[in-house]
């Protein structure tokens, strides 16, 4: 036979060797390893595929086999806790989203002044989504801190409010666009209320915090009397122009008219501002002021996790400083 045959021959025999040793047809279904192309004039005789990468060689048998039994056992033991802890992962995953609340992403805290050390200056806001279109009663949802345990419920409030008299309280059910403030201490009327347009009187003679805006209408802005038998003088409307909003005045001159003094005496407070706008339109406010009637203040003034959980316990919010 020619010697350049049998050269030839060699060749492919040598190839037919390298590839057996490499893996031969199993190794047509691995991802990995190196791969030999037939040469010239079949293929070009190059290499191609990728050597495996060390934490597979790692994980082979033959790795395993030449650790010692100490080693061995480090690394199963290392594999079981990175399991142990991604089932943990998981399961606390799952715990969390079957312990959230169907209201969770509606209601938020939106603010907390947990630091402050008086109860009166110490609360919790809540904001309803704007684009929340239902009523969400929350009377019996409540307030929890994770670090000391203690819990208190929301409770009631009186849709509106008059002073110097008993008001009753019904449950608190909140709309889109709400702000919803929880006091710790108590009310300085008494109750909680929902803000309207007469709440700012309310603020001349107590002490609210944050405070109420003084947006009352003007008592120049009244029906008054300006003919007739009862108009009032040139100095009453005077006065009557530099009354500030939400003002209730005390103070008159000696001299002014008895219709005036009266009308003003009677007629510019809160509860007759209510009686006289309660019917119409934008007299409610979007907010409202709950008062938990504490005498000592309920959360720590830092660290502190503080979970919203509605009737059925499950979380809505949480908030932590």
């Amino acid at each position: 036979m020619d010697e350049g045959i049998k050269g030839i021959l060699w060749v492919f025999v040598g190839i037919g060797l390298i590839w057996l040793f490499l893996g031969g047809p199993g190794r047509m279904t691995s991802r990995e390893g190196l791969f030999i192309k037939p040469p010239s004039p079949l293929d070009s005789g190059e290499t191609y595929g990728k050597v495996p990468s060390w934490e597979a060689f790692k994980n082979s048998s033959n790795y395993s086999q030449s650790l010692t039994e100490e080693e061995r056992i480090a690394l199963e033991l290392k594999q079981t806790q990175q399991e142990t802890e991604k089932l943990q992962q998981e399961l606390l995953e799952l715990k969390t989203e079957q312990n959230k609340s169907s209201f969770t992403g509606k209601i938020t805290i939106s603010r907390c002044k947990g630091s402050k050390t008086d109860v009166d200056q110490e609360y919790i806001k809540l904001s309803v989504k704007d684009s929340v279109n239902e009523k969400i009663l929350i009377s019996d949802w409540s307030f929890k801190s994770e670090m000391t345990g203690i819990e208190i419920k929301i409770g009631n409030a009186s849709k509106l409010p008059y002073t110097s008299q008993i008001n009753t309280e019904s449950p608190l059910f909140v709309s889109g666009g709400d702000e919803i403030i929880i006091l710790t201490g108590r009310s300085p009327i008494g109750v909680s209320f929902q803000v309207n347009k007469c709440s700012g009187y309310l603020e001349q003679f107590q002490d609210f915090n944050p405070h109420l805006d003084k947006d009352c209408p003007l008592v120049e802005d009244e029906d008054l009397p300006v003919s007739g038998p009862n108009a009032f003088n040139d100095n009453c409307w005077d006065y009557i122009e530099k009354i500030s909003r939400c003002e209730t005045p005390l103070i008159f001159p000696l001299d002014m008219q008895y219709e005036c003094r009266t009308y003003l005496t009677n007629e510019v407070n809160h509860n007759t501002c209510i009686n006289n706008y309660k019917n119409k339109s934008g007299f409610y406010k979007p907010e409202w002021r709950i008062f938990l009637d504490r005498k000592n203040e309920l959360w720590k003034k830092d660290r502190e996790i503080i979970r919203l959980l509605d009737a059925q316990g499950k979380v809505v919010d949480t908030y932590s400083y």
